[in-house]
């Protein structure tokens, strides 16, 4: 069984281990920051949306220790790569796996809870679910890739709109910032289907990805919180303005308030 004095010391555990990679140096500390703060804020997240469909208690300290634990590679894949695009390193939720398991962090648990934590863990940052998982694991897994889209949604959205600010290469993957959109992405888009990562030639793709991520969005309290903080809009003032980005911004809020009329009901 889960409880609080469990996950006190498992977020004692995370503080030390982030700790290990802070290095003095002002660039690597704010990337290693970025991850920190960005599991913290998911934590928030996870437990807003658990609330909202009246989790009880067990079940809300399992989803946030998923949260706590989903992007723990993140850490080691920055100090090794210097990057954090799983594409030119490896992928970061495999490597989180490995290191929870390495470290043996969640012997506390009951063996089937930690494989059910790892298990979504594994699964947070996939195009989709794997078919075929029990009901638990499909759950937990859509109750984290709801709240990470909620975090990241409010750090890219935050960056876009510094105008002036310092450029952050680990944020924009290092995509060149040129006007062009590709035509694959807006296929996509328009399909209502979630764009692959391997389609992005371009920050603009990026941004569009992002605003396609709608499309794996699960539970009404999440749309909800998107369209209070008007992440779509952020993003879509943050691209090129053109008929093409304005009928991706029309079918994106139409679905989304479709999709809240549908849940609710």
């Amino acid at each position: 069984m889960i409880n609080q004095e469990t996950v006190s010391t498992l977020k004692t555990w995370f503080s030390d281990y982030v700790e290990t990679f802070r290095s003095g140096d002002q660039e690597h500390d704010r990337n290693i920051d970025l991850k920190d703060e960005h599991t913290r804020r998911v934590c928030t997240e996870i437990l807003d949306i658990g609330r909202s469909l009246r989790l009880n208690l067990e079940d809300l300290l399992l989803a946030e220790l998923t949260a706590l634990f989903h992007d723990i590679g993140r850490f080691e894949q920055y100090a090794r790569y210097g990057t954090f695009s799983d594409q030119k390193s490896e992928d970061h939720a495999k490597l989180g796996v490995k290191i929870l398991r390495k470290y043996d962090v969640l012997k506390g648990l009951d063996p089937s809870t930690r494989e059910l934590i790892l298990k979504v863990i594994s699964y947070h940052n996939r195009v989709e679910i794997p078919e075929g998982e029990p009901e638990a694991c499909v759950f937990f897994a859509k109750l984290l890739r709801d709240a990470d889209k909620l975090d990241i949604w409010r750090v890219v959205t935050d960056y876009y709109s510094q105008v002036d600010g310092p450029r952050n290469g680990t944020i924009e993957l290092g995509l060149p910032d040129g006007p062009e959109i590709s035509d694959e992405v807006c296929a996509d888009l328009k399909a209502g289907r979630v764009v692959k990562m391997g389609s992005m030639k371009t920050l603009n793709d990026f941004k569009l990805l992002q605003m396609a991520w709608i499309y794996d969005v699960n539970f009404a309290r999440t749309f909800e919180i998107v369209r209070e903080r008007g992440y779509m809009e952020m993003i879509r003032d943050a691209l090129p303005q053109s008929k093409k980005v304005s009928e991706i911004y029309t079918r994106i809020r139409s679905y989304m308030e479709e999709r809240i009329r549908r849940i609710q009901v």
